[in-house]
């Protein structure tokens, strides 16, 4: 932030100066944490340093132990984010039964599709697949046809009116 770019926005000299003051403040804060967060970083990566040289000491395969940990955690990791993507890509499907989603889901974790960006790649192909090899594994996708609707015409017994006036006829003695 320049003075002159303040100034260019037609603002009195004194606002000028309280502005340019508060931003001097801010900077110089900054300034100040990360002149104490580099020598924290530099602190800490020479305990590291000597930490690494005692552990030289005590166990001459440390690196590899650790390396091998590291890479371990990193399946384990890639692991996980391969069946979220799975599960993921798949809960938009609609499965007959939660056997069928199960058997599904572990027939495209043994395929071993490529996973890049949280997508399965060739999920799409696979479903068609899928679909065409197993379709009861599947819901349809046609609405079933809905039969909760009115029946026109009257009851078979008639109306409840009918019926309470033949009640009524029948209680007198009249049977037309």
């Amino acid at each position: 932030m320049k003075r002159e770019d303040l100034k260019s926005m037609n603002l009195p000299d004194d606002q000028v100066d309280k502005i340019i003051q508060m931003h001097g403040a801010d900077v110089e804060k900054q300034k100040q944490t990360i002149a104490t967060l580099t020598a924290a970083r530099d602190d800490l990566q020479q305990r590291l340093n000597d930490a690494n040289k005692k552990l030289e000491g005590y166990d001459p395969e440390w690196k590899s132990k650790a390396a091998q940990a590291q890479t371990d955690a990193d399946n384990k990791i890639q692991a996980l984010e391969r069946e979220y993507a799975l599960k993921e890509q798949a809960a938009g499907l609609k499965f007959s039964s939660e056997s069928a989603k199960k058997a599904f889901l572990a027939d495209l974790a043994a395929k071993e599709l490529p996973v890049q960006d949280g997508k399965v790649m060739g999920f799409d192909d696979y479903v068609k697949a899928y679909k065409a090899n197993d379709p009861g594994a599947f819901l349809s996708e046609q609405t079933p046809p809905r039969f909760s609707g009115k029946a026109e015409g009257t009851p078979a017994g008639g109306t409840a009116k009918d019926q309470a006036n033949a009640a009524l006829r029948a209680a007198f003695g009249n049977s037309n």
